[in-house]
């Protein structure tokens, strides 16, 4: 007999093509191959043929993977007669983590009751891809610590499908974010794959970092030092997780990043428990002798109820050797707001198609629908305390909804220094015609008295208006006219326009732009009676763009036109451009623009002359400079120069400044320079002026600032000014120093009859436990405190203020995010507000728990001698009012907790670990009420035992 020993063990096997014949005898699946799927019975049909002349009786044995099933008995026996077939089916059950996207073999085998082999036949099983995978967001909110700027976050990875999945994790952080790794490496383009394999539950940490958080303080770079050291706000990341196998399946959620401050100031029912009241007090030239002195007293303050107060005050005072103190005059407003209506008084305007200021009241009422309102204010005309301006303003408005919008207004004015009584009515209504197209029309008319003695006469104007905006398909047209007579009351007197500015986006970042600005002025303007010669004016412009957007920044290309009229010069100017400005996330910024042409004196014979201009901007963090240069005429002046003699004149301009400060020694340095250069007159104007402020402890801020000024005169190479003679403007050179000072400083008056109040939380470590502060106990920094809503994070004082709280009861809960593990919060306080108060909020000592997971492997373990990793597991501890503490297991299954006192159920994850494995005991009960005990907890995870089937086969023997 010769034996032959098979040892099946329950993995992945490959399988040979062929049958086993034995004699005639063949095994045969009728469907070789199949696809079955975890959740069902995998059914299939297996032949029987006996090609012998002997009838034959045998079992059957079917070798299926380890875990899995087969609904068919080894003892059970068949009998084929000879030269026959008969057909079996075969049911396997799979196991419930079979992988999917694996073809398993399943191996049928006929063994006569001699215990011989007489054939056997594999059948190809492939179980099918089951995908279930989910990505959860454990924290959905994050605080930065007070004195750090990152904070982490994690995700939840978990997959019980029956296959690795490969996924895709995107980030999509705000600008100021960056995400790493918990290890601190950045991940590029803020997304990277992973395999979650069958059955992972883990939780990967990922840190978030400011990049507008604390740097070092170089010259250009340290923040103010009035606004706060860190920048409080909400930061939103979202987070999604994608298939990366081709699939539609994905999954993620979102988390905030907090940034809170220690202090904050609450919307009271209330309003302000204080008014604010700024104090500045500034002097000038205090070197010299005239020095004149302001002092400005100002605020806002919130009164409940959405009611606001503004209020203004400045005087100015002036020194001098020759005519000792004066006071010129002073500036006042105050201002009082409300849902419903508006009033002001003191030095105010408003705009009625013509400027209305002075000294007066104004104020409107909102009535549903409508909104009424007035003013009146009166001022005096150049320095004349006899003649006045004086102005009186009504208006009337609807709002329909629907996109309806209507407004009339009246104006009455009396003009004592040019004897003339003017009054006006203009009408505006404004539709939305869809959601992306507008038409606003308007008309008005006036009537002017010249009331002089001699020959009073009248004078009427009309005006009228329209504007249109639409939008179609990515299009889009703004357009405006006016044409107002030269007689019409309005500051566009005889003003006549057309704008329209048309932008055809055609690629992406391309597009073409078409702009047309036509403008003309023929005012008649009187005084006293008599009409001062007419000044036509008239500025065309025609533009064309053609824009593009490169990584490095955008670029825009422009031919332009101008025709000009200015004081009688008429000039024709045609000419291109290149406009250049860097992209928002570049740290050096810049803005460039230049721009050249000819210009043609249509009214003269000249040569057509060159002009060209170049600005530059430059943006470097607290750093920015502005270069400027001119070459040909600038201004209606310039062109005279060029037409009467001849000479283009040039020009530079040159400006920086930088805000440096400096956190430690509380100072703020901001330098200023200018320098300026006109060939017309060979004239250079340099300005140097330092800024310093101090800001004190107690809030004070202290300004000195120095200004030294230099103006270098040369000859003039023009022959017209030197025609003028002698001393016009000859050859010179002058400088000044000039200082400033300043000091600053908010008063906060406490407001009568005010029923809000301040709350300060203190929270620190208990170490006695009697629940107040003692000599010796530790600040506790960056605790959570919330009051109704309102979060705080402490500072290194372990302090957070709460102000402007009306009278009443509060809820004050914390939650600890620093490392101070063996501490815990206690339950939260509720507190009676009636004063200002102090609330100490001790934090708890508590318990370490440690404990390990033990794996206990079988007698015929696959695991071999190394074992296997024991990482992941999560450990959880419960206490009898629901509160939980959780930690996962390292490498060697050790795992550690901080508890505070009470009873818990100490439970491990049972799903962590796979079927072949079962804990002896998965949860244990557990006091923890000392902290001098040593607890300890040890899981055994056991590996179940494994079968092993031998079998003999003797092929000397027939079977019968």
């Amino acid at each position: 007999m010769i034996g032959v020993l098979f040892l099946i063990i329950c993995t992945h096997a490959k399988a040979q093509n062929n049958s086993v014949v034995a004699n005639g005898f063949t095994l045969t699946f009728v469907n070789g191959t199949t696809i079955g799927s975890v959740d069902e019975v995998a059914t299939n049909v297996l032949r029987v043929k006996n090609g012998t002349s002997r009838r034959v009786t045998f079992s059957l044995d079917i070798s299926s993977p380890a875990g899995w099933s087969t609904l068919s008995s080894r003892d059970k026996n068949y009998t084929v007669a000879a030269n026959d077939s008969i057909f079996i089916p075969v049911r396997i059950i799979p196991q419930k983590n079979a992988e999917g996207n694996v073809n398993y073999f399943v191996n049928a085998s006929a063994v006569s009751n001699q215990n011989i082999l007489l054939a056997s036949t594999p059948w190809n099983l492939e179980i099918k891809k089951f995908s279930q995978w989910r990505a959860n967001v454990v924290d959905k909110v994050a605080y930065f610590p007070s004195t750090a700027d990152s904070t982490s976050f994690r995700i939840n990875f978990t997959n019980t499908g029956n296959s690795n999945e490969d996924v895709y994790v995107f980030f999509s952080p705000p600008v100021k974010v960056n995400i790493t790794d918990s290890q601190g490496n950045p991940i590029a383009e803020n997304a990277f794959s992973m395999n979650l394999p069958v059955g992972v539950d883990t939780t990967l940490r990922f840190i978030a970092k400011l990049t507008s958080g604390k740097e070092k303080e170089d010259f250009f770079s340290a923040k103010p030092m009035m606004e706060q050291e860190t920048d409080e706000g909400t930061y939103r990341v979202q987070i999604q997780v994608k298939d990366n196998s081709g699939g539609s399946a994905s999954s993620g959620g979102r988390v905030e990043l907090l940034r809170l401050g220690n202090e904050i100031k609450a919307e009271s029912e209330e309003g302000n428990s204080s008014i604010p009241i700024t104090m500045e007090f500034n002097s000038y030239n205090i070197l010299s002798q005239f020095t004149n002195f302001s002092l400005d007293l100002y605020g806002d303050t919130d009164l409940a109820l959405n009611k606001n107060l503004r209020y203004y005050y400045q005087t100015i005072i002036s020194n001098s050797a020759y005519t000792g103190t004066q006071f010129l005059g002073s500036y006042r407003f105050v201002q009082y707001t409300t849902p419903k209506y508006q009033v002001a008084a003191g030095d105010i305007g408003d705009n009625m198609e013509i400027l209305l200021n002075g000294t007066g009241i104004k104020g409107n009422y909102r009535y549903d629908k409508f909104k009424v309102g007035g003013i009146y204010v009166r001022r005096q005309q150049n320095g004349n305390l006899e003649n006045y301006l004086t102005n009186i303003g009504a208006r009337v408005g609807y709002n329909g909804g629907k996109g309806i919008q209507l407004e009339a207004q009246a104006v009455s004015r009396k003009d004592e220094f040019n004897d003339i009584d003017g009054s006006l009515a203009t009408v505006e209504g404004s539709y939305r015609i869809s959601q992306s197209q507008r038409l606003s029309v308007n008309a008005g008319f006036s009537q002017e008295k010249h009331t002089q003695s001699t020959n009073p006469f009248e004078t009427t104007g009309y005006g009228f208006g329209a504007r249109y905006t639409v939008t179609y398909k990515g299009i889009s047209l703004a357009s405006q006219a006016r044409l107002n007579s030269p007689n019409f009351l309005s500051q566009y007197r005889g003003t006549t326009s057309l704008n329209v500015n048309l932008r055809y986006p055609f690629k992406d970042g391309q597009f073409f732009s078409l702009k047309t600005d036509l403008n003309s002025r023929n005012a008649e303007i009187y005084s006293k009676g008599f009409l001062f010669p007419k000044n036509e004016f008239k500025r065309n412009v025609y533009e064309f763009q053609y824009g593009w957007s490169t990584e490095s920044g955008n670029f825009v290309l422009f031919p332009r036109i101008h025709d000009d009229e200015v004081l009688g010069i008429k000039t024709f100017t045609t000419g291109g451009g290149v406009l250049f400005s860097s992209n928002m996330q570049s740290k050096f910024r810049i803005y460039s623009r230049f721009y050249t042409g000819f210009t043609k004196a249509k009214d003269y014979d000249v040569d057509p002359y060159l002009v060209a201009r170049w600005e530059n901007t430059l943006r470097y963090k607290n750093l920015n400079v502005t270069a400027r240069y001119y070459y040909g005429p600038y201004n209606v002046l310039d062109n005279l120069r060029v037409v009467e003699d001849g000479i283009n004149p040039q020009s530079a301009y040159i400006s920086a400044f930088a805000n440096l400060n400096f956190r430690k020694a509380r100072l703020s340095v901001r330098p200023t320079f200018n320098v300026g250069y006109e060939s017309v007159l060979a004239r250079v104007r340099s300005n140097f002026s330092p800024m310093l402020t101090y800001y004190s402890k107690n809030d004070f801020q202290f300004t000195l600032t120095g200004e030294l000024f230099r103006i270098n005169q040369g000859e003039s190479p023009l022959p017209s000014v030197n025609a003028l003679g002698d001393g016009v403007f000859n050859t010179y050179t002058q400088s000044n120093f000039l200082l400033r000072f300043g000091i600053k400083k908010t008063f906060n008056v406490k407001r009568p009859g005010s029923k809000s109040h301040d709350l300060e939380v203190v929270v620190f470590k208990d170490l006695n436990g009697n629940n107040r502060r003692d000599v010796g106990e530790d600040f506790v920094n960056d605790a959570l405190i919330t009051v109704n809503d309102m979060a705080l994070m402490t500072n290194d004082q372990g302090v957070v203020i709460f102000k402007n709280l009306t009278q009443g009861e509060y809820k004050i809960k914390s939650d600890v995010l620093s490392n101070v593990e063996g501490w815990f919060k206690g339950d939260g306080q509720t507190v009676l507000l009636d004063n200002d108060r102090t609330i100490f909020i001790p934090l708890k000592r508590g318990v370490q728990v440690k404990g390990n997971i033990i794996l206990q492997q079988a007698q015929y373990s696959a695991l071999g001698t190394d074992g296997m990793n024991l990482s992941g597991i999560r450990v959880n501890m419960t206490d009898n009012l629901g509160n939980s503490y959780s930690a996962l297991s390292g490498q060697g299954g050790e795992f550690n907790l901080y508890v505070p006192f009470g009873l818990y159920t100490i439970k491990v994850n049972e799903q962590a670990v796979d079927e072949q494995f079962q804990f002896a005991q998965s949860s244990y009960t557990l006091n923890v009420n000392n902290v001098n005990v040593n607890y300890q907890v040890t899981f055994y995870l056991i590996e179940k035992s494994r079968r092993i089937n031998i079998k003999k086969f003797d092929n000397k023997e027939d079977n019968k």
